[in-house]
């Protein structure tokens, strides 16, 4: 699967999991079903209300085309109120994002938007999925232009064994100052280190790295993600018998 590296101002390095094509085709479809469902159920009701029947043919579209609105703004609308997803990438846990890694504007979503007439509907999606295919961030036309991606945001199995991995008995503790440090402190720095890997923002762990260093009165010489990765190795090994 391609990656996307992001280092960050603080020194903090992350690595994005790009979407797979097939998990965004999987993606649109679902978002387009629910959109079919939605105008063949207005559809209905406007034939209930016997709009059809009426000898004004244009009043009839008028009102149907009103009502449908909502779908047709349906992708950027739902990547502006839920922070770059759909239902159908909420569903197969992708999202769009800058290609720094970093929260797209309404601007960049309204551009990925306008984008789809071009690189999906009129060409039958195959302009996209060739961009998608041939580009290095994995990027259709909608995604150059607006400069964005979408990143997978399904859990990081890697971290998930780094932090509940069983550690060897010729394990070297770094930090013997973890002694100050309580169940309670050693699992909420765990959760607070999961949250910000997964939610890719560097700004809990930055924090949550300066907060160890001022309570553990320490100077490490590694990047905050390592730090906080080895405090937590650290507590488990020193009381892996308590």
């Amino acid at each position: 699967m391609h990656k996307l590296s992001i280092n960050t101002p603080q020194n903090v390095k992350f690595e994005y999991n790009l979407a797979s094509l097939g998990s965004r085709i999987i993606a649109f479809a679902i978002d387009y079903f629910i959109i079919t469902c939605y105008a063949i159920m207005v559809y209905y009701m406007v034939s209930r209300l016997g709009l059809f029947n009426t000898s004004d043919p244009w009043l009839t579209t008028g009102v149907y085309m009103l009502i449908l609105l909502p779908a047709f703004f349906y992708p950027f609308l739902m990547e502006t109120f839920f922070n770059g997803q759909t239902i159908g990438k909420m569903i197969m846990r992708t999202k769009v994002v800058k290609v720094d890694g970093t929260r797209a504007s309404v601007y960049q979503y309204f551009i990925r938007w306008i984008c789809s007439i071009v690189d999906i509907f009129l060409c039958a999606g195959a302009l996209g999925i060739s961009s998608i295919i041939a580009t290095k961030h994995a990027q259709r036309i909608g995604d150059i232009a607006a400069d964005t991606t979408v990143i997978s945001i399904k859990q990081n199995m890697a971290l998930q064994q780094t932090l509940f991995a069983e550690i060897t008995q010729e394990y070297t503790v770094t930090f013997p100052q973890v002694m100050r440090l309580s169940d309670k402190d050693a699992n909420t720095i765990k959760d607070i280190y999961k949250k910000g890997y997964e939610r890719k923002d560097y700004n809990i762990i930055l924090a949550l790295s300066n907060k160890l260093v001022e309570l553990l009165d320490v100077k490490p010489q590694m990047r905050p993600e390592e730090f906080i990765d080895v405090v937590i190795k650290d507590y488990y090994y020193t009381f892996r018998d308590r």
